[in-house]
């Protein structure tokens, strides 16, 4: 029998959140994010409808071919960088359209950081690629670094209650323009189509199936997740069952911030 779901588990623990998980079992898992965050996290509607914005009012009229060397450089930083798909398609997208893109990935998790630079970066692969870094939007904070867009994926979930509002709060203090929260959104249509999907023979190997089941329970409702996220902060449905919460840096708070950027 399927879960109720009337309320979120934050205290379900994930296979690839212990330290024991079957390190083959998670390298797979790793490598099927790219898959799974495209086809059901839909980011590339994401960046379309709230990085790709930002990114053209910061360049003005420096885009294009030409222009892109003249421009300024646009900065992206991906919290919870996990295997880094998000990450680099950020800076593909970014670079598709012209753009001066560099795009930072930062995840605790060394497991996480060494499947990124390594495994998770396609053998074609030439050009620039994000730079990948083993730590906290605390550690960045705190070093004073700020990033014209701030993004996260599939982090709100792993938090209680309390920890959202402080978690937000820190992307919030890194970015100088704006600030896209991606997530899972709980509901019983959700967990039977992902129970369909993650049947597929592709995931057998890997803690897909398990995981995305476990994450779903852990999620928020957009209610909820409104409810306990600091002001100035707007959360949004995305099809399918997707949440997102946004935030824009007001300009005169930028400013200051640039000032004493690196």
């Amino acid at each position: 029998m399927p879960p109720s779901l009337a309320r979120r588990e934050p205290d379900l623990v994930e296979w690839m959140d212990r330290p024991d998980c079957d390190p083959e079992r998670l390298e797979a898992t790793y490598g099927h994010f790219r898959w799974v965050n495209r086809r059901l996290g839909r980011w590339w509607t994401v960046y379309r409808r709230w990085v790709r914005p930002v990114l053209r009012r910061e360049a003005g009229d420096h885009r294009g071919v030409e222009g892109c060397e003249r421009g300024p450089v646009l900065r992206i930083l991906d919290v919870g960088s996990g295997g880094g798909d998000i990450a680099r398609a950020l800076l593909h997208w970014g670079q598709a359209d012209g753009f001066r893109v560099e795009v930072t990935g930062i995840d605790p998790d060394p497991r996480a950081l060494r499947w990124a630079r390594s495994s998770g970066t396609a053998p074609d692969e030439v050009g620039p690629r994000p730079d990948f870094r083993q730590a906290m939007a605390s550690d960045l904070l705190q070093g004073g670094e700020r990033f014209h867009v701030v993004v996260s994926n599939h982090v709100l979930h792993h938090l209680e209650d309390p920890e959202v509002r402080a978690f937000l709060s820190e992307l919030e203090g890194l970015a100088l323009r704006r600030v896209v929260v991606t997530d899972i959104e709980r509901s019983p249509m959700g967990y039977q189509l992902f129970r369909v999907v993650s049947a597929l023979p592709r995931f057998r190997d890997s803690y897909v199936r398990p995981d995305g089941l476990l994450s779903i329970r852990r999620s928020f409702r957009a209610r909820e997740l409104a409810r306990v996220s600091p002001p100035g902060w707007t959360v949004r449905r995305l099809v399918p069952f997707r949440l997102v919460a946004l935030r824009d840096v007001p300009r005169e708070a930028a400013s200051s911030l640039e000032a004493g950027s690196p």
